[in-house]
């Protein structure tokens, strides 16, 4: 039962935005009886132990994670998702991860508008939510999302305000192909003068420097209602679904990131997904390009310099229930992260999970994270995780 639970919920998310909003209302009781299919709450939330040796710390934490949805109509579908944590000062943050309405314009071809998830790759998309993610962290090559890590990131999980496009074509019942293509705000220079969370990849504490002893652009992602240039964003996904056993799909991102219009960051990527009767299988590689404007005296113009990082994970699961029916509900989780050139790290993660029901779960996580130029760290965790 545990492995056609886990199948399930695998399909539905391989599945475009639209496929995801109807599973949604599936897994959750409607609001209303009498509005039965028009309002429903669904979500996730979890609660962690973890300790940090480069933090020299232990703590609890929590997060409850509603999502809502409405059916307007046949046509349009509305979602939002709200983040609701206690920060370290014991103040209760609420963040928008995102709210859009879905139209959809034929049985393959939606529409989507608002603040939504990127999809570049399958981890910002699909597998972020803590009882879907099969470790307590995020994969190395990604910023934090309801956790912190030693690796410097390659991107965050991506989300912004603009217009998508999502089509589906169908070769047969289990083969397909998904299309994404969208136009947002984009991402724009870290200001040094707030307190945003800096999620492109930076050396933070540490001086990194290339040979022309130009440090690191930093870049900034954050969705917001404004731009700082007239330029917009544009990416999308392409991926081939043999259903429900595979599904590979390759990603591009790329924006315009300071006032001028003059600097640019670019992000390629590449993710596989293969789900077997007692396994799973995710990873993903991507590689980014960012412009940077190297120094010059007063007699010299300026240069501008691309400066590229590369990074892969791939996360190994075994279902050991399926094979050993007396183990229930254990999985048995390995991954391995690296990221090369600026702030080159590796981090192992090790991993025993147990289901309590098709909804809930409990991590046993152990990381170690090797950097090149740093402090290496080590961490254990204990989490909850279900999903409603």
């Amino acid at each position: 039962m545990h492995t056609n639970i886990v199948k399930n919920h695998s399909i539905k998310l391989i599945s475009c935005m639209s496929a995801y909003l109807i599973s949604a209302a599936s897994l959750a009781q409607p609001y209303d009886a009498g509005e039965q299919g028009r309002f429903v709450i669904a979500g996730y939330g979890d609660v962690k132990y973890e300790e940090s040796d480069l933090l020299d710390s232990s703590a609890f934490s929590a997060r409850f994670v509603p999502i809502f949805l409405f059916s307007l109509n046949d046509k349009m579908h509305v979602e939002a998702e709200t983040e609701i944590s206690l920060n370290e000062a014991g103040e209760t943050e609420v963040e928008l991860e995102y709210a859009d309405i879905h139209y959809f314009l034929t049985d393959t071809t939606t529409v989507t508008v608002g603040k939504f998830l990127l999809p570049f790759g399958q981890f910002s998309a699909n597998f972020h939510p803590s009882w879907i993610n099969r470790t307590p962290w995020t994969p190395g090559i990604y910023g934090s999302h309801g956790s912190a890590q030693a690796m410097t990131p390659l991107l965050p999980i991506l989300s912004d305000v603009g217009i998508a496009v999502q089509q589906t074509f169908f070769f047969t019942s289990q083969q397909k192909i998904f299309l994404d293509l969208y136009v947002t705000n984009g991402a724009r220079a870290e200001a040094h003068n707030d307190g945003d969370e800096i999620i492109e990849d930076h050396a933070e504490d540490e001086e990194v420097v290339d040979e022309h002893t130009e440090a690191f652009p930093e870049v900034e992602f954050a969705a917001t209602s404004g731009d700082n240039n007239k330029n917009k964003a544009f990416g999308g996904r392409i991926a081939y679904a043999f259903l429900p056993a595979i599904e590979i799909g390759a990603s591009y991102y790329t924006a315009k990131y300071d006032e001028e219009e003059r600097l640019s960051i670019t992000a390629q990527g590449m993710d596989i997904n293969v789900i077997g009767s007692r396994y799973l299988i995710r990873g993903e590689y991507i590689l980014t390009e960012t412009d940077g404007l190297e120094e010059a005296d007063e007699h010299a113009e300026e240069t501008i310099n691309a400066f590229k990082r590369n990074g892969w994970y791939l996360q190994g699961v075994l279902q050991a229930g399926q094979i050993w029916p007396q183990l229930g509900g254990t999985e048995l989780v390995v991954e391995y992260a690296k990221t090369n050139k600026f702030a080159k790290a590796k981090r192992w993660v090790a991993g025993l999970n147990y289901w309590l029901d098709p909804r809930s779960v409990i991590k046993f996580s152990y990381e170690e994270t090797d950097i090149e130029e740093g402090d290496d760290d080590q961490r254990l965790a204990v989490q909850y995780s279900y999903g409603f």
